[in-house]
Protein backbone atom coordinates (compact mmCIF):
# COMPACT_ATOMS: atom_id res chain seq x y z
CA UNK A 1 0.00 0.00 0.00
CA UNK A 2 1.26 3.02 -0.67
CA UNK A 3 1.37 6.28 1.23
CA UNK A 4 0.58 9.78 -0.36
CA UNK A 5 2.23 13.06 0.88
CA UNK A 6 -0.51 15.41 1.32
CA UNK A 7 1.31 18.79 -0.49
CA UNK A 8 2.68 21.78 2.12
CA UNK A 9 3.45 24.52 -0.07
CA UNK A 10 2.56 25.77 -3.75
CA UNK A 11 5.66 24.49 -5.48
CA UNK A 12 4.45 20.78 -4.06
CA UNK A 13 1.00 21.38 -5.13
CA UNK A 14 2.59 22.52 -8.84
CA UNK A 15 4.75 19.36 -9.11
CA UNK A 16 1.68 17.53 -8.57
CA UNK A 17 -0.32 18.56 -10.83
CA UNK A 18 2.11 18.36 -13.69
CA UNK A 19 2.80 14.75 -13.11
CA UNK A 20 -0.86 14.50 -13.51
CA UNK A 21 -0.68 16.17 -16.48
CA UNK A 22 1.93 13.75 -17.64
CA UNK A 23 -0.22 10.62 -16.97
CA UNK A 24 -3.53 11.94 -18.27
CA UNK A 25 -3.20 13.89 -21.46
CA UNK A 26 -7.16 14.66 -20.96
CA UNK A 27 -5.86 16.98 -18.08
CA UNK A 28 -3.87 18.96 -20.38
CA UNK A 29 -6.66 19.08 -23.36
CA UNK A 30 -8.72 20.20 -20.53
CA UNK A 31 -6.78 23.22 -19.05
CA UNK A 32 -5.94 24.57 -22.59
CA UNK A 33 -9.45 24.63 -23.33
CA UNK A 34 -9.67 26.88 -19.65
CA UNK A 35 -7.55 29.00 -20.90
CA UNK A 36 -7.76 29.79 -24.22
CA UNK A 37 -11.82 30.65 -22.97
CA UNK A 38 -10.65 33.32 -20.23
CA UNK A 39 -8.42 34.72 -23.52
CA UNK A 40 -11.08 34.86 -25.55
CA UNK A 41 -13.17 36.42 -22.61
CA UNK A 42 -10.56 39.01 -21.60
CA UNK A 43 -9.91 40.03 -24.94
CA UNK A 44 -13.69 40.84 -25.51
CA UNK A 45 -13.93 42.74 -22.51
CA UNK A 46 -10.63 44.82 -22.72
CA UNK A 47 -12.04 45.51 -26.58
CA UNK A 48 -14.80 47.28 -24.61
CA UNK A 49 -12.10 49.58 -22.69
CA UNK A 50 -11.19 51.58 -25.99
CA UNK A 51 -7.31 52.95 -26.95
CA UNK A 52 -4.61 54.50 -25.32
CA UNK A 53 -5.36 57.09 -22.44
CA UNK A 54 -9.51 56.26 -23.00
CA UNK A 55 -8.27 52.49 -22.63
CA UNK A 56 -6.67 53.10 -19.02
CA UNK A 57 -9.48 55.54 -17.52
CA UNK A 58 -12.12 53.09 -18.72
CA UNK A 59 -10.29 50.27 -17.11
CA UNK A 60 -9.53 52.15 -13.88
CA UNK A 61 -13.70 52.74 -13.95
CA UNK A 62 -14.57 49.12 -14.37
CA UNK A 63 -11.86 47.98 -11.61
CA UNK A 64 -13.40 50.37 -8.95
CA UNK A 65 -16.81 49.36 -10.16
CA UNK A 66 -16.40 45.79 -8.92
CA UNK A 67 -13.77 46.93 -5.86
CA UNK A 68 -11.10 45.34 -6.95
CA UNK A 69 -9.52 48.96 -6.40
Amino acid sequence: MEIKKIPKTNLNYVELYSKKLKENSKLFSQQKMLIDSQIKASNSLFKNFGKGEKFKQNARKYLKGVNLI
